[in-house]
């Protein structure tokens, strides 16, 4: 495990169909971790993040096992690139290319910047599934 991996301890709280939830010990540091919008939200609680991971072998696992899991640094990269920047680039490649392609509508560019990265962040929803699912998570007992 490298020092770029993040990694969250937490408490097993249900295992089914090959799935794990866990309460993660540290739900508040999620502040700045490039996967956070890929993990769930926080629970009823507000004290402990919830995480969801797909794993083959969740039946080695049981309710109450104190675990941690790492998602490795290229995870983390491939989150960062989606969620930061990708959008970026299209908004400034947008803002910039209908500012030069289209002088006469002036600063309606920036509005229309906005409106490609509305339309980024509906493809970003629409396969919000298939992106989390490339974030590998590893799951160990503690």
């Amino acid at each position: 495990m490298s020092k770029e991996d993040v990694t969250h301890r937490g408490i097993i709280k249900q295992v089914a169909h090959g799935r794990l939830i866990i309460a993660t010990d540290e739900g508040r540091s999620c502040d700045g971790c490039a996967v956070a919008a890929l993990c769930n939200s926080k629970d009823g609680s507000g004290d402990n993040g919830l995480l969801t991971i797909d794993t083959s072998d969740a039946d080695g696992y049981a309710v109450g096992d104190r675990v941690e899991v790492t998602a490795s640094s290229g995870s983390t990269l491939r989150a960062a690139w989606w969620a930061l920047i990708v959008p970026v680039l299209i908004f400034g490649g947008v803002t910039i290319w209908t500012r030069f392609e289209f002088p006469a509508i002036g600063g309606w560019s920036v509005a229309i910047g906005f409106a490609a990265l509305a339309l980024y962040d509906l493809f970003l929803y629409l396969c919000r599934k298939p992106l989390a699912q490339k974030i590998v998570w590893k799951v160990r007992k503690v």
